[in-house]
């Protein structure tokens, strides 16, 4: 009995990072286009945000993986890595192909209006994945060259592969192929994901710390950006100390974050794939019929990258061909509790 709840209180932590993880991406891609399209300036609050969100918000994102992965998954033969990456192929492949080919038409359609152009469809999909399906790519590559570690020297061993890939990213390796870069840049917060489950980290109880170690974060955040620090190992600690601010706030604490916490948790992956599928458009007819007020813009805007993708995500689930494209796992015979690691 202890176990069960002991199980159910780390999901749903992870559910509550995810969807903070979530909310900050749309926030970043919103804010990013509204400057781009000179509806917003672009002042020196926006760059602190723009700058500071990026050093965790994807980060947690991996973090969530690896730690579930580690928990549900099983991959340490020859065997279980072929299963492993044939049910990943299609978990991960069939919404990055079809959102990412979704982006592309509507990016050439309103070429006009986008922010951003993008390549050949080939291109996109197979060499530089259009933003935010990025991260479902790198995603995969990181389960294809990842196993699950079995003992504490597997973890160590991990650890020190790791954090060479990431000094290698940080010093420029790998930068020629899209596929290297991003996962030497990103297996290091995969595998502190996995380290979390596999030494059964304590976060329950430590909503004080993370306390802590968020006003430290906001605090040199303002500082770092003043001093016009960029990249680099000042970065990748930026992103260490608010991932453990994040986790330990959400974790540590006693009670639940609420109605709207779990509300958004069963749909962070509708809000994930589909947010600037309608926020892009919407901002695009909203100029060319002379809307530019950014209030207008910000509330309908915002509206639509949260309401939008859930009203889909309803849609979708009334037609499981539709549904498949989003959760193709839910399809697919697996063993008990693998749909969790996505």
């Amino acid at each position: 009995m202890n176990k069960q709840i002991a199980v159910k209180t780390r999901e749903k932590w992870v559910d509550d990072v995810k969807v903070i993880a979530c909310i900050l991406v749309v926030l970043g891609h919103f804010f990013q286009s509204m400057v781009k399209a000179s509806i917003m300036p672009e002042n020196d609050l926006y760059k602190w945000f723009n700058t500071t969100i990026y050093y965790f918000h994807v980060p947690l994102f991996f973090i969530c993986s690896g730690y579930l992965y580690q928990k549900y998954s099983k991959v340490n033969s020859v065997d279980g890595w072929y299963r492993n990456v044939a049910k990943k192929a299609v978990a991960l492949g069939v919404p990055y192909v079809t959102f990412s080919t979704a982006t592309w038409v509507l990016k050439k359609v309103f070429s006009s209006s986008v922010n951003d152009q993008i390549g050949g469809l080939g291109d996109t999909l197979l060499f530089h994945p259009a933003s935010p399906y990025w991260y479902l790519y790198a995603l995969f590559f990181i389960f294809l060259l990842t196993p699950t570690f079995k003992s504490v020297k597997m973890v160590v061993g991990g650890l020190i592969v790791a954090i060479a890939m990431k000094t290698i990213a940080l010093n420029g390796g790998g930068y020629g192929v899209y596929a290297v870069s991003t996962v030497l840049s990103n297996e290091i917060w995969f595998v502190l994901g996995m380290s979390i489950c596999v030494f059964n980290v304590q976060l329950k109880g430590r909503r004080i710390q993370g306390t802590i170690c968020g006003s430290l974060f906001m605090i040199l955040s303002v500082a770092v950006y003043k001093a016009e620090i960029s990249g680099g190992v000042i970065s990748f600690a930026m992103g260490l100390l608010a991932c453990v601010a994040v986790i330990l706030m959400v974790a540590g604490g006693e009670r639940r974050l609420g109605r709207g916490m779990d509300f958004l948790a069963k749909y962070t992956m509708p809000i994930f794939l589909m947010h600037t599928l309608f926020a892009a458009p919407l901002r695009a007819v909203m100029l060319k019929i002379g809307i530019t007020n950014a209030v207008a813009h910000v509330v309908l805007g915002l509206g639509i990258s949260f309401v939008g993708p859930v009203i889909a995500a309803w849609i979708m689930k009334k037609m499981k061909w539709l549904e498949f494209s989003m959760y193709p796992n839910k399809f697919i015979r697996k063993d008990r509790g693998e749909n969790r690691n996505e």
